[in-house]
């Protein structure tokens, strides 16, 4: 039954390009966009859906995902002195991250959001591609899902990390920069 399900959510996605890339049917740049009464597109139902079993970060452990107690907040601050925003938590699943294939139902990373209480609440899925030549110079690779062109190619955030690209979707806290952008200023990771 759990298999039957995950396939039929999976075929309302369709690959872009063959082993790199997928994209929601009917997405386009029209993807983020809410309908004229505010609803959001069905693929981000079904995505969120699919996914709201991990909003515990312990059932995400359970299905691979590796935590970390690293908190990403952006270095830069405005002109307020406030900090600019944060993702937060990286829980990343290394089988996935090897695997070639761009799975829609199937991030490679969730990022968990401080909740201000010293717990940790889904916020965000990432979805990371290495980059195929290992060159900055060149994105001829370059993913694209749910009507999205990845960002990247970037260098690696952390020793051991690959030339990659990624695309973060942040279905669980609402970022007001929008629904692709990295950096949310409603994320503040605590202090060290």
């Amino acid at each position: 039954m759990l298999l039957a399900t995950a396939l039929t959510s999976a075929a309302a996605f369709t690959a872009s390009a063959p082993g790199t890339a997928a994209q929601v049917s009917g997405g386009g740049a029209a993807a983020e966009r809410t309908g004229p009464g505010g609803e959001h597109p069905h693929w981000l139902h079904r995505l969120r859906g699919e996914l709201a079993k991990f909003k515990n970060p312990k059932v995400a452990e359970r299905h691979g995902y590796k935590r970390t107690d690293v908190c990403a907040q952006y270095p830069y601050r405005g002109a307020d002195g406030r900090l600019l925003g944060g993702m937060g938590y990286h829980y990343v699943n290394h089988r996935l991250v090897a695997d070639p294939r761009l799975e829609p139902l199937r991030p490679e990373v969730l990022v968990y959001v401080p909740d201000g209480r010293g717990g940790r609440v889904l916020g965000a899925a990432e979805y990371f591609k290495v980059d195929r030549d290992q060159r900055l110079a060149t994105a001829d690779d370059r993913p694209r899902l749910f009507g999205q062109d990845f960002q990247g190619p970037m260098e690696p955030h952390e020793h051991g990390m690959p030339i990659h690209y990624e695309l973060h979707v942040w279905l669980f806290k609402h970022n007001p920069k929008g629904l692709f952008e990295p950096w949310n200023p409603k994320v503040t990771c605590p202090r060290a």
